[in-house]
């Protein structure tokens, strides 16, 4: 506890000496995520109120275990914006999860891995897949809450997880693939990129330094060599151009039914997605990051975008966590920043529990002056807008048969997610009495 409290002294110290001649941050928000269906809609307001006082000025709203229910559960939610709205706060929409969602799947739309495997993830590179089943989705998300003055924006989670095998628990008799996509989609796909981009057999031969004989024969590779390596580029700049695509069809269909400025579409996933990480492969003579894997460049989806974020998770009572912490926050922010350009808006998101969802009850820490000094690290480097997970949540995990019974279904009274309780702000009120006080001081400062 005193190593903790030491360091934590010494980074704010440090914090107010690069921060003291700093312009005040414009437009300051504060917003926590919150499950709707982790708890009974009565409690709603009572927690608005408090996270109002606390001093947040947005919440992320979720309905837990079923993105797709934002779509069908307008009644509930329109409520809850109109409670953020009566305690002068405003509210984003989760209106995406790769695999947490009941959108009907049809094979031909899925994911497709390496290893031949259906993913219970959709193919966001299939035209066709979003010029239906995607646009009608957004569209109808958009037209039912564009008009109410509680909305701050629409909020895309963890984009990009391929998902897992077959079902929403993964079909654990199969070896999931290393990369995407490899639907015969993208196989023709594909092709037609490599003869708008070579035009002869000649030349990408000539390219690729190997014989392919003709279009219809050539592939995706699934494995990098040292020989492959021109295709290989070939094949990740292909996927990250179609990412690019999904990303202006995204904003294309939002912004045709709601076409408001101040209604941000939120793109976010985790730290990975910058493609800071790397790791062996089997299938590969070197290291892979998220470009092999996905395809995923992320500034350049990123582009598209209102505002952008790569987040990030602690364990809070590990040695030298605040020092940790906050180092991993300038980390994440510099090259978000440098990724995503200088005018992009980056929404930084933390957890603010533990990243250990089974360790012992109570939980001490973080503690508010932790999560300040997390705040204020951000705060320095010019972001605006931070973002804390969470105010109250429920069980995201879930095998097939407690998928089915705990989404919130349609009707008014949904049904409740396991909750997880003891693990985040709304069942720490000491926590929020002193987080309370040390953010008016810190939005006095900033705002």
């Amino acid at each position: 506890m005193k190593k903790i409290t030491v360091v934590m002294f010494a980074l704010l110290l440090a914090g107010n000496a690069l921060s003291a001649d700093a312009p005040k941050t414009a437009g300051l928000r504060i917003s926590a995520w919150y499950w709707l269906n982790s708890v009974e809609k009565q409690q709603w307001e009572k927690d608005f109120k408090s996270a109002a006082e606390t001093g947040f000025t947005d919440m992320l709203l979720c309905w837990g275990l079923d993105s797709a229910a934002v779509s069908f559960q307008k009644e509930n939610t329109r409520w809850a914006l109109s409670l953020c709205q009566k305690f002068g706060m405003r509210a984003y929409l989760l209106i995406w999860h790769p695999s947490h969602n009941s959108l009907p799947r049809r094979a031909e739309f899925q994911q497709v891995d390496s290893n031949g495997n259906l993913l219970f993830t959709f193919n966001l590179f299939n035209r066709q897949w979003r010029s239906t089943q995607w646009k009608e989705y957004l569209q109808t998300i958009a037209g039912a809450y564009k008009d109410h003055p509680g909305l701050a924006g629409y909020l895309l989670d963890d984009t990009f997880g391929p998902g897992p095998v077959g079902s929403f628990e993964g079909d654990k008799t199969k070896v999931q693939g290393e990369f995407v996509s490899y639907s015969p989609y993208d196989h023709e796909q594909f092709r037609q990129r490599l003869r708008k981009q070579y035009q002869t057999i000649p030349k990408l031969e000539k390219s690729w330094g190997i014989e392919v004989g003709s279009w219809e024969k050539i592939e995706p590779p699934k494995e990098i060599t040292e020989k492959n390596q021109p295709a290989w580029n070939d094949w990740c700049e292909a996927r990250s151009q179609w990412y690019r695509e999904w990303g202006e069809d995204t904003v294309k269909f939002i912004r045709e039914v709601d076409p408001s400025p101040d209604h941000e579409v939120y793109l976010e996933d985790g730290q990975y997605v910058l493609g800071l990480e790397t790791h062996k492969s089997k299938n590969s003579f070197r290291p892979v990051t998220v470009k092999d894997t996905l395809g995923l460049q992320f500034g350049v989806v990123a582009s598209v975008f209102d505002a952008v974020c790569g987040y990030t998770a602690f364990r809070w009572e590990i040695p030298d966590a605040l020092a940790k912490a906050v180092n991993r926050t300038r980390e994440t922010l510099k090259f978000t920043r440098e990724v995503a350009g200088k005018e992009k808006k980056i929404i930084y998101t933390f957890w603010v529990g533990d990243l250990d969802t089974d360790k012992p009850l109570p939980l001490k820490y973080p503690d508010a002056q932790q999560i300040i000094a997390v705040t204020q690290t951000a705060l320095e480097l010019g972001i605006r807008h931070v973002d804390c997970y969470a105010y109250r949540v429920g069980d995201w995990r879930a095998d097939n048969a407690e998928w089915l019974v705990r989404r919130p279904g349609p009707n008014l009274d949904y049904v409740l997610t396991k909750p997880m309780p003891g693990r985040y702000l709304c069942d720490r009120p000491d926590l929020l009495k002193d987080l309370g006080v040390q953010l008016r001081q810190l939005k006095a400062k900033y705002q």
